[in-house]
């Protein structure tokens, strides 16, 4: 498999056409900023695997830095986009610009991710931006996003200075000074694998920022979930997977933390069929889900945790699960701010970028 990179040529147009179109309702032209642009009339970079195209990124020379455009791949997960972005950050560095940056709408999550995972920073949000564009430019572009159902109204500016030597490193989680820029949805989102994507709870953290750094950020989240009405605290339990669940049905972070990583020793069968039985049991007496911090323990430790937690009166097993909730979040956090390395060593789906 051989990916090469290569200038955007007029031999591409039908095929970029597709490619964005595909992406846009139809429509490849991006509206953004109060301007209707035609990406097929812009330099650009296109990916080839095999000598077949499979991912183009186009820029738009402003007086604010080389801006993407657009940003699309027909093959995910083979490196196309952060070598399309790594290049692109060369063009802007040999052209003098200041900066490479880009807008995408606030709904798009999985871009913003993919863009902040690579060292990206959010510059600005321009609040009712698509609403004004939509108005004015492009009355076709969709009020909510179809997947996720969130209203399309902001646009998001992010930005990587041309003198950063640390461009397009992995970045694991989301700086605290970015998420506390971003609109309400994808902070949320974002936000959402430390707490096991609790709704409720999740919407009410990203309406207590900014935190200012990850320490005021666990803080705030202590106090809401001592806080918040009942209902929401047992949603919140409840988001976490029980102790001994099924590997297939929890997410990564619960996955590594019940030791279904790597190659452990087998555990005795009655290990699972106590923690079935006592989780039956906890939910039974207490309504709710019993959630422990486990730290590196085995399961078969927890046994006699949860064993003792029968016992235990309902309020203080409710604090106690909602602390261990936060513990579990602030150790999440700590392991992802760990795990560094290069964009293309951690290379993922690329997201679309364009409106």
């Amino acid at each position: 498999m051989s990916l090469e990179v290569r200038d955007f040529e007029p031999r591409d147009h039908d095929w970029a056409r597709r490619l964005i179109g595909n992406h846009q309702g139809g429509d490849h032209r991006v509206a953004r900023l109060g301007e209707l642009l035609d990406p097929l009339g812009q330099e650009g970079i296109v990916a080839e695997l095999d000598g077949r195209p499979v991912g183009l990124l186009t820029v738009h020379e402003t007086d604010r830095g080389l801006e993407v455009l657009t940003l699309h791949s027909e093959a995910p997960g083979i490196g196309a986009g952060t070598r399309l972005l790594e290049t692109a950050l060369r063009v802007a560095a040999a052209s003098a610009a200041p900066r490479l940056w880009l807008v995408t709408t606030n709904d798009n999550v999985d871009a913003i991710r993919w863009y902040l995972r690579r060292g990206m920073r959010v510059a600005a949000v321009h609040a009712g931006q698509v609403d004004r564009d939509r108005a004015a430019l492009k009355p076709q572009l969709p009020e909510r996003n179809p997947d996720n159902g969130s209203a399309i109204r902001d646009l998001v500016e992010l930005e990587i200075p041309v003198d950063d030597r640390d461009a397009l490193r992995f970045e694991p989680f989301p700086r605290t000074d970015d998420l506390d820029l971003l609109p309400p949805e994808p902070a949320a989102s974002l936000l959402g694998p430390l707490f096991e994507q609790a709704p409720r709870f999740l919407a009410r953290l990203v309406a207590e920022r900014p935190f200012g750094d990850d320490a005021r950020l666990i803080a705030r989240a202590h106090e809401l979930a001592r806080t918040i009405p009942e209902e929401e605290q047992i949603e919140l339990l409840d988001a976490h997977p029980r102790i001994g669940a099924d590997p297939s049905t929890v997410s990564a972070l619960s996955h590594a933390e019940q030791g279904y990583d790597g190659d452990p020793p087998p555990a005795e069968p009655w290990i699972a069929e106590e923690l079935e039985a006592l989780n039956d049991a906890y939910e039974h007496i207490f309504g709710f889900r019993f959630v422990v911090f486990v730290a590196g323990r085995p399961r078969w430790a927890i046994v006699p945790i949860l064993e003792a937690s029968l016992r235990d009166e309902r309020v203080s097993e409710l604090r106690r699960g909602l602390d261990d909730v936060v513990y579990i979040a602030a150790d999440r956090l700590a392991t992802l701010r760990g795990a560094v390395g290069s964009a293309a060593e951690r290379e993922e789906p690329v997201a679309s970028i364009g409106a």
